[in-house]
């Protein structure tokens, strides 16, 4: 038998419990931190049988990486590549884009960043948890390296600058969820001028 758009019903249920197995790696992830994410926790709070979490996802490490790309990927969906990549536009104003795009993307996606760096953090305890970076951080990387080759940012790696900007958006984000200020105490210009005090040369 098949669903409304003729694919079979099995097919539907199975993305279904997949998008739940997700959501729920993504909430004992922000609850109590990346490296406490097991198949066993998984599987109680979906309420189904550890054995069917294999069903779908062969580990830890692969439960891990599918929701490291999932927020990725929504990151990707908002990003501007093209306007990252255009010469035309002066490194410096194409930095500025970068932070902007990462702190738009923050408050419309709160959870998000925390989600990426929890998982980063732990890709640094273990450098084979995520081999495979996407498109929007190969995209930046070469932007930064840029600006660090023209003498824009100081001359430090890359991946400094890009935890720079992800932390400092992070915590602002997780302050105003937290109400510790009101949203318009700080204004974009504020939060930007102070990350690029931090990076500029």
């Amino acid at each position: 038998m098949c669903g409304h758009d003729g694919r079979p019903y099995r097919l539907e249920k199975d993305m279904s419990k997949q998008l739940k197995i997700q959501d729920a790696v993504a909430e004992i992830i922000l609850t109590e931190g990346a490296a406490s994410v097991s198949t066993t926790k998984v599987a109680r709070r979906v309420g189904i049988a550890q054995s069917n979490v294999y069903l779908y996802f062969k580990d830890k490490q692969a439960l891990l990486d599918s929701v490291y790309e999932r927020e990725t990927q929504k990151i990707l969906a908002t990003t501007e590549i093209a306007s990252l990549q255009d010469q035309k536009i002066p490194l410096e104003e194409r930095v500025r884009l970068y932070i902007q795009q990462v702190y738009d993307f923050s408050l419309a996606n709160p959870d998000s960043l925390t989600l990426i760096q929890q998982i980063k953090f732990l890709r640094g305890q273990s450098p084979d948890l995520l081999p495979n970076e996407l498109t929007p951080n190969n995209t930046v990387s070469q932007l930064l390296q840029a600006a660090i080759d023209e003498g824009v940012l100081k001359d430090l790696p890359v991946s400094l600058h890009m935890s720079l900007v992800f932390a400092i958006i992070n915590r602002h984000t997780t302050n105003l969820q937290l109400g510790r200020y009101p949203v318009d105490k700080y204004s974009f210009k504020e939060i930007y001028q102070f990350i690029w005090d931090a990076m500029k040369r």
